[in-house]
């Protein structure tokens, strides 16, 4: 499964998820994607959703949009 996490720093709902993934220990089985400090990941992010809404968790290149949906999905998969 590739897992891989689009989010920027100063944005609370990608910390909230980024907590989760510390908290799971599972830093090492999620791919972050740094949209701030990278622009070729928010292109990539538009290309796939059409906007650069964060947190968005890629599964297999399926997007999941939502903070809480992500920390459900990572909790129930971890």
């Amino acid at each position: 499964m590739e897992l891989d996490l689009y989010f920027f720093s100063e944005c609370g709902f990608s910390q909230s998820v980024l907590n989760t993934m510390t908290n799971l220990n599972i830093h090492d089985k999620v791919t972050k994607k740094n949209i701030r400090e990278n622009s070729e990941y928010e292109a990539e992010l538009k290309e796939l959703c059409g906007d650069s809404q964060v947190p968005t968790l890629v599964i297999d290149g399926k997007p999941m949009r939502e903070s809480e949906d992500i920390k459900k999905y990572l909790v129930s998969e971890f």
